[in-house]
């Protein structure tokens, strides 16, 4: 009997230490998942949010805003820039802004600024296990590249 417990006592942390809930070791990369909190509201938004996950290496603990920028050419042949911008809040919580702006027009095209979607919400941040590269900060979206 005295037997079957050490071994239980001594299994227990080596069990516990197994588990798929444990907190990252110091050398693994730390992953967390952003969640977008905004009202409905029409409009097209170019977005780091396009339907896939908003992955990152770090919280908003460091207290740096991050921005996310999404290129595309619009209708008017003119290539904008939309910025998803987050400002910390808490350790787990951003303030959200998305703002367009036209960075250039082709000789004989104006940007229709009259146009823009802005909206503001938060971002709310979770650890996750996902194994996904972070979501870049700058990218073209898809489908809205030059010459598409």
């Amino acid at each position: 009997m005295r037997m079957r417990t050490a071994w239980v006592v001594l299994a227990l942390p080596l069990l516990a230490g197994s588990t798929s809930q444990r907190p990252a070791a110091d050398g693994e990369a730390k992953k967390f998942r952003l969640e977008l909190h905004v009202p409905d509201q029409g409009g097209i938004y170019f977005s780091a949010w396009d339907g896939n996950p908003v992955i990152t290496d770090h919280d908003a603990s460091d207290g740096k805003t991050v921005t996310y920028r999404r290129r595309y050419v619009w209708d008017d042949q003119c290539t904008w820039e939309a910025a998803e911008t987050l400002v910390p809040e808490a350790r787990d919580r951003y303030a959200y802004t998305y703002r367009e702006r036209p960075l250039s027009c082709p000789k004989g095209a104006a940007a229709e600024v009259g146009e823009t979607t802005p909206r503001d919400g938060s971002v709310t941040v979770h650890p996750t296990r996902l194994a996904k590269p972070n979501t870049p900060l700058v990218a073209w979206a898809r489908g809205w590249e030059p010459g598409h």
